[in-house]
């Protein structure tokens, strides 16, 4: 059974535990977090911080799923620049942001952040695509002593990346086991093929989900029918986390939290 999350941000404006509760309320089983909405860097979070975060959301019976929007914050980090200082302060970055996952009880951390791993002039698409598996490294050890899956995360905003084949490839290149892609509904409705094609396709490599419309607004609140997509989830055996991640919250977000699920659920 698909299990459902709601992405923090989404919530931001509201105290932590309030957020909480009314994603407990609304029905949903899990929280994905978004590191800036509680700290510009990780770091600055201290073991009680983290454990407070974790026990909140334990509280109202939600499940920390991992880390998204993971280089939203501090300025200046970038995973493919050509300068290797810049590199190394990212990989060094997301190492911190994996014992951070660790610590809220985080399991996958998913990255998207197509700004920040841009290929760079002079720097090709695949040049900056084998830097990125670089600066990755370190990270991927620590998620493998921690048990986490670190996701490559498709995205037409970016040229490193676009599309899940892309994303799969360098999966199979590095073969590394903690090293997966997800599918963003939203990003894959840009693909040529339709989204149920793409899971049925690359379902093997698929280990989290985004749920969200080509509009940026949640499901139920666009054109797209989830129902043949959460069909295809289900018929290739997917028991994993669908996180719904809006961009645009219309009608506002309290509302949008509830009848978002309401909706899924419905199909």
């Amino acid at each position: 059974m698909i299990r459902y999350a709601l992405c923090n941000e989404a919530l931001r404006h509201m105290h932590w535990a309030d957020a909480c509760a009314l994603i407990a309320d609304a029905g949903y089983a899990g929280v994905e977090l978004a590191p800036f909405t509680f700290a510009e860097r990780v770091e600055h979070l201290d073991a009680d911080a983290r454990a407070q975060i974790r026990q909140t959301a334990q509280r109202y019976g939600l499940q920390i799923v991992g880390l998204h929007m993971l280089l939203w914050s501090p300025a200046g980090m970038h995973a493919t620049h050509p300068d290797p200082e810049v590199r190394a302060a990212t990989a060094a970055y997301l190492v911190a942001l994996a014992h951070f996952c660790a610590d809220v009880g985080g399991q996958v951390m998913v990255f998207g952040s197509p700004k920040q791993r841009d290929a760079v002039p002079p720097l090709t698409p695949d040049a900056a695509a084998r830097l990125w598996l670089e600066t990755l490294q370190p990270a991927l050890h620590v998620c493998q002593q921690e048990g986490i899956t670190l996701l490559l995360e498709p995205l037409p905003e970016t040229n490193v990346v676009q599309r899940l084949g892309e994303a799969v490839a360098l999966v199979q290149q590095t073969n590394h086991p903690n090293l997966r892609t997800m599918l963003d509904v939203k990003s894959a409705l840009a693909e040529t093929d339709d989204v149920p094609a793409l899971i049925r396709q690359y379902a093997p490599y698929i280990a989290h989900v985004h749920l969200n419309d080509s509009n940026l607004r949640a499901p139920g609140y666009g054109a797209t029918d989830f129902a043949p997509i959460l069909h295809a989830l289900r018929a290739v055996g997917y028991t994993g986390w669908a996180s719904l991640e809006p961009f645009d919250y219309y009608p506002d977000p309290e509302t949008m939290t509830r009848e978002a699920l309401r909706y899924l659920k419905g199909l």
